[in-house]
């Protein structure tokens, strides 16, 4: 970590962005602060990479995913208000107008909402987009999800004590704890009828939902029961039972609890097929990408899906028998087609959101 001190802190590392790419993302949009540039960057590959029609902005609305919002903003105005005693309103207008900025930077006329769901914000926003589009609010929904790693964020995340010192080691029994990184990652959802006839969609979504544990602040419930019951939600708006699934890309945060109670609801909900299932875990590769982390994964999955390779679950060396039996993919990539994935994410507070890919258009 290069861009604050973390001298009282046990880790002192992090996925962070490069200096030079900050220094891009600065000068490209000086008018943001540097979580609001790199989601409008991410945001806007996706809008050139999906060819959006030209017209009507009123039927493209846009959802914003994160656990922290515009802190690097918020941290300004804290330091304003201890130099100055006061808070100016120009220093407030950058955190007041962040969501109709991105909007208006992003050409989305249409609904727009923001949401923190802790780590399950990024798939939220998922749901929250597709019921945009089935209640016929819009036609296309950009969900650009993101987090920033500043002093305040992270020395609050070391606070969790869910920080490991080692290396992330998803389902591994000696595992001890994640890795928290920053960075941003955008889809572009449209209703079958609003794609523009030279767009092949890249995947499909089926279905998604949220719900919360209603049990503690940051304990998941025993057998992970809330993502458990989210998942079989995303199921059921997809019209779709376990065995229609071929592969899961788990939350796997590689800390003591959230592995092992995952673990279980996986075995609780997919029962004997899970020994022959792939369990992806992605945060392996990224570190944990905090409010972006499920979107992320969701466009890894469906490039593996595209592809059909699957990345690995880096440094994996022994299965947890409280893990078992899961296949996490350890050591190397595999290479393997499938035509329908669930994506889980969960977060503090008791958040839980989940979501259903499948390679050819779902029949509701």
């Amino acid at each position: 970590i290069w861009r604050f001190s973390v001298e009282t802190c046990q880790q002192k590392n992090a996925g962070q962005i490069s200096p030079d790419d900050e220094d891009f993302l600065r000068n490209r949009f000086p008018e943001q602060d540097l979580a609001g540039a790199l989601l409008v960057e991410a945001a806007q590959q996706a809008v050139n990479q999906a060819g959006l029609p030209d017209g009507d902005t009123s039927r493209i609305g846009i959802v914003l995913a994160t656990n922290f919002g515009p802190l690097e903003a918020q941290e300004w105005l804290w330091r304003e208000k201890i130099d100055t005693g006061e808070v100016s309103i120009e220093s407030s207008g950058l955190v007041d107008d962040f969501l109709p900025s991105a909007a208006r930077l992003l050409g989305c006329g249409g609904p727009r909402a923001q949401l923190s769901m802790s780590c399950a914000s990024g798939l939220a926003g998922i749901a929250v987009a597709r019921d945009m589009l089935l209640s016929g609010r819009a036609d296309h929904v950009l969900v650009a999800a993101y987090d920033l790693l500043s002093e305040f964020s992270w020395h609050g995340l070391n606070n969790l004590r869910t920080i490991t010192s080692d290396v992330m080691r998803p389902f591994d029994r000696c595992r001890s704890g994640t890795i928290f990184s920053e960075g941003a990652a955008a889809v572009l959802l449209s209703n079958d009828s609003a794609v523009p006839a030279r767009t092949e969609p890249l995947a499909y979504l089926a279905g998604a939902a949220t719900n919360n544990n209603a049990f503690h602040i940051t304990a998941p419930l025993p057998e992970a029961e809330g993502s458990r019951l989210v998942m079989l939600e995303a199921l059921r708006l997809a019209n779709m039972k376990p065995e229609n699934i071929d592969h899961i890309c788990a939350h796997a945060t590689s800390t003591v609890a959230n592995d092992k109670t995952e673990a279980g609801a996986l075995r609780n909900l997919f029962r004997e097929r899970l020994r022959t299932m792939t369990v992806a875990a992605h945060k392996s590769q990224l570190g944990h990408l905090l409010g972006a982390a499920g979107l992320a994964e969701m466009i890894i999955t469906i490039l593996a899906m595209q592809h059909s390779i699957i990345p690995p679950t880096l440094n994996h060396q022994q299965m947890d028998p409280d893990c078992e039996p899961i296949d996490c993919i350890p050591g190397n990539a595999r290479f393997r087609q499938f035509n329908s994935a669930i994506i889980n994410s969960a977060g503090i507070g008791g958040n839980n959101s989940a979501a259903i890919l499948t390679r050819h258009a779902p029949q509701f």
